[in-house]
């Protein structure tokens, strides 16, 4: 299974001036799509339209009845693609961070660490924003599935890893042992945050950050405040000995 780390989704998804696609239409367009066949076709119609149910009600999943009324299936169609609603759950999670992951943002020119800082937070708050319900749904899953907990770990360090390399090529040295760990816990602790103020602010709709954080663009510019803040005692380049 895939994981909500913290990285930056595609340009298709959430570029600059763009609006983020719904995973609930990837799977749609999946659906309609002649060249695939039959049974799969039919089975991202019904994901589809569980994804389209969790934007309205994050973290709640539809009933097996409500989902078959909906698609117009019968109950025997359900079980040759699922075993029950949380194996539908599971595999729909599976494909949404997979189709994340797969994206790369385009590469521009050079620009300074505060200007990445935003656009990597910028890009996750848009692609939060517009798939609530199903990061929703993985805070959900998570709960009970040390699968998905072991996998959040692991992504969770090697971006860690992705970040400690740029910012030591920035400053023109590698981090002693002791820097190091310093740095990853700092790393750590701003990534429990962002994905904390994302679930607090999209999925469970908190009504100060409602309030203070209007947009997703305004939410990433606060976020990258604290970043940049955080970060930048690590970035400063070698002194000449």
């Amino acid at each position: 299974m895939r994981q909500n780390a913290v990285m930056p989704a595609g340009e298709d998804e959430c570029g600059e001036g763009s609006t983020p696609l719904l995973f609930e239409e990837v799977l749609a367009m999946r659906s309609r799509e002649r060249t695939r066949p039959k049974r799969e076709r039919t089975r991202y119609l019904m994901l589809s339209i569980v994804a389209r149910h969790l934007r309205a009600s994050p973290g709640r999943l539809l009933t097996v009845e409500a989902l078959l009324d909906e698609a117009g299936l019968s109950r025997g169609t359900f079980y040759n693609h699922f075993k029950d609603m949380d194996e539908c759950a599971s595999v729909l999670i599976d494909l949404f961070f997979e189709h994340v992951m797969s994206r790369r943002p385009t590469k521009r020119g050079p620009r300074g660490s505060y200007d990445a800082i935003l656009e990597a937070n910028t890009a996750y708050c848009r692609a939060y924003e517009a798939n609530a319900g199903m990061f929703g749904l993985f805070s959900q899953l998570a709960t009970r599935d040390t699968e998905l907990l072991r996998m959040r770990e692991r992504l969770n360090s090697e971006w860690v890893d992705r970040i400690i390399a740029v910012v030591a090529r920035r400053r023109g040295r590698p981090f002693g042992e002791d820097e190091r760990r310093r740095f990853e816990g700092v790393l750590r602790i701003l990534i429990a945050m962002t994905i904390e103020s994302l679930r607090e602010r999209f999925v469970h709709e908190d009504a100060l950050l409602c309030r203070s954080f209007p947009t997703a663009d305004s939410l990433a510019k606060a976020l990258s405040d604290q970043w940049y803040g955080a970060m930048v005692e690590y970035e400063r380049p070698s002194t000449p000995g």
